[in-house]
């Protein structure tokens, strides 16, 4: 099958493949303290509010069970528990944090800002209450600064809401909860607002390292995260040897303790072949290659994708005549990963696009194909557009 890769002068994304690290849960009810209703009292004794919300949170439950339409019965809880219980009790805050957490992600821009809004406003309503309740330095408090930290839209607000977390994480007498506390705040601060705290990122993440290395075995979740967050800031800062170290720890890990494939690692495979060919080390990549395609068969119906490319360099003449191309080529993936015998099936634009593709082709990698247990050559095709953006 072939593959269509756009190439343009001020556009180029080549994200690979992503990490899935972070498991998405919700939170039940956090310490609701109301009474039993359907064996305490009968249906005389229980005022309208007190049945509704009844209905409402036990509704609510089943959907957690089934895992169907949870959003809309967290709102439904959410709002009767608001009539019942009123606005300055912690049920209605854990209410609140279980709706916050309940609602979906939206799958446009727009819709995205919206929901980080709403979800922003119910932890901050949690968070009043309950730090009125108990003082802001209260351990009650944490689940509804952590969900502020992430909503929000300011580098500001969310710095100051982790240094809360953690000073609050460190009145608890458990070290392991104070480095937690220090990774999610440098993973959610470089993800979201590096350009503004990257150094702090980058001094809570050394911090959470140093504990887990020190106390923690080598094939713990943590160390694997924090791992793959170390590589990550050593890649940007073009520290690449520290970078696959730390990548190569993840491959171990998971080589030493797993009898099963896992996303993880194939993320960490992929992040090696890049590196290892930026470093110009193409037989150290070859390895993870093979790793690659033993984890993910080689489908005749499924496009190939390349685990390494580089860029095809635009022409420069068709830049400036402001000129769009198209180059289809065919070629073979050796045993090895790499480009041989590539061809131009089909071009338009002129021939300089199409060198520009071939030159870059020869350099990318892919996860050879695999028959019998084996690495055989085979053939491919990719369509490379240039496109110039207007």
């Amino acid at each position: 099958m072939k593959t269509i890769i756009t190439c343009g002068i001020l556009f180029l994304d080549w994200t690979l493949i992503g990490i899935i690290m972070k498991a998405q849960h919700l939170a039940l009810v956090i310490g609701l303290t109301f009474t039993a209703f359907a064996s305490q009292a009968n249906a005389s004794q229980v005022s309208d509010d007190k049945a509704a919300f009844s209905d409402a949170y036990q509704s609510y439950l089943t959907a957690v069970k089934k895992d169907e339409n949870i959003e809309q019965a967290a709102k439904h809880a959410y709002t009767t528990g608001l009539a019942l219980y009123g606005d300055k009790s912690d049920n209605t805050a854990s209410l609140a944090i279980n709706y916050a957490k309940a609602i979906t992600a939206p799958r446009s821009t727009n819709d995205k800002k919206n929901v980080s809004e709403q979800r922003f406003e119910l932890y901050s309503q949690a968070y009043t209450i309950l730090a009125n309740n108990h003082g802001k330095n209260a351990i009650e408090t944490i689940d509804a600064l952590i969900g502020k930290a992430e909503n929000t839209s300011s580098a500001y607000q969310a710095d100051n809401d982790y240094e809360r977390i953690i000073e609050i994480a460190k009145t608890q007498n458990n070290p392991k909860f104070v480095a937690d506390m220090q990774f999610e705040a440098a993973s959610l601060l470089a993800k979201k607002f590096a350009h503004k705290k990257y150094h702090k990122a980058k001094t809570l993440l050394n911090q959470a390292d140093d504990y887990y290395r020190n106390n923690l075995d080598d094939n713990t979740v943590e160390r694997i995260k924090a791992d793959f967050l170390m590589a990550s800031f050593a890649q940007g800062k073009k520290i690449y040897n520290e970078a696959i170290e730390r990548l190569n720890h993840v491959v171990s890990v998971f080589d030493n303790n797993l009898s099963f494939d896992h996303s993880a690692e194939l993320t960490a495979h992929s992040k090696l072949v890049n590196l290892y060919e930026k470093t110009g080390q193409s037989e150290q990549a070859t390895k993870h290659c093979l790793a690659i395609a033993k984890m993910v068969p080689w489908k005749k119906t499924q496009e190939q994708t390349p685990i390494y490319r580089k860029n095809p360099e635009y022409p420069q003449n068709k830049a400036r005549q402001m000129r769009d191309g198209i180059v289809v080529v065919e070629f073979d993936v050796d045993t090895a990963g790499f480009v041989k015998n590539p061809e131009v099936v089909s071009s338009q634009g002129g021939k300089e696009f199409e060198r520009s593709a071939l030159t870059a082709l020869k350099k990318w990698r892919y996860a050879p194909k695999f028959e019998d247990g084996q690495p055989v050559v085979a053939s491919t095709q990719v369509q490379l557009d240039f496109k110039i953006a207007r």
